[in-house]
């Protein structure tokens, strides 16, 4: 029993404690590289196929979207479960079916003249390049809320995707999940309070993707100790793109479109 215990202490320490990351490997194309954030929004409301076309047209090489799942299992691509946030539809993602979500167009705030329809997650990535890399940050409605990232799951192992993807999200559950049930798919931990950053021996992600103002050297120096990436998030302005890149972030996630900072 003595042994049983001294065992199991072992291995539990050992997981949240001297754990190290498996690296990104080839994912970076560009250092820092520049991430659209939704994509490009100037022209085209966020995550919508246009909008995602438009940044590559600036020169972007990877691109964030938010995912979402209907209640028939299809993934859309959202930041919202609410409708209203975004469409002048009413009602919740995850309460309804494909069918109806295929109706739906978004940009009724942000562009009113110019709404998109929402898209399917399979259908968007089919109509961009294979060698952009795709920041796949999946929304949740709890804790343990598995409905997506199950999803996403089967079309990665079925290879649906043919876009290098990273699975990030602010739910360290779900970047575990990821992590282990996902082979050979990198995963990002979102965080945007330095409470959070403790759930990353948890989750053991390849990533880290801090707010911007949680940077510094000392979280930096924390995320190298673990071959932890940095992608932060969301910087706009020239003087902090200059920071982050002077800070040695792998990745920045932007809403710029000033194509001579891509």
């Amino acid at each position: 029993m003595i042994t049983t215990a001294l065992v199991l202490l072992i291995i539990i320490v050992s997981y949240f404690g001297h754990w190290r990351a498996r690296g990104m490997g080839g994912f970076y194309i560009s250092n820092p590289m520049m991430i659209a954030h939704r994509g490009t929004t100037k022209n085209f409301p966020e995550n919508t196929v246009e909008a995602y076309s438009e940044s590559i047209k600036l020169g972007y090489s990877g691109i964030e979207l938010d995912i979402l799942s209907s209640k028939d299992g299809v993934i859309y691509c959202s930041h919202n479960h609410q409708l209203e946030r975004e469409t002048s539809d009413s009602g919740y993602i995850h309460e309804m079916d494909s069918s109806e979500l295929d109706e739906v167009k978004t940009g009724v705030r942000s562009h009113p003249n110019n709404q998109k329809p929402m898209p399917r997650l399979e259908n968007a990535l089919n109509q961009l390049p294979n060698n952009i890399r795709i920041n796949i940050e999946v929304k949740f409605s709890g804790p343990l809320d598995f409905s997506t990232i199950s999803i996403l799951r089967k079309m990665i192992l079925k290879k649906q995707i043919k876009q290098s993807p990273l699975i990030s999200s602010f739910n360290p559950f779900i970047v575990f999940y990821a992590r282990w049930f996902i082979p050979n798919t990198k995963t990002g931990y979102l965080v945007e309070t330095t409470d959070m950053i403790k759930w990353m021996h948890l989750a053991h992600p390849d990533c880290l993707h801090p707010r911007a103002d949680l940077l510094n050297n000392s979280l930096i120096d924390s995320c190298n100790k673990k071959n932890v990436s940095v992608n932060t998030w969301t910087v706009n302005s020239e003087s902090a793109i200059d920071y982050c890149k002077h800070l040695g972030v792998a990745g920045i996630i932007t809403d710029r479109i000033d194509a001579q900072l891509i």
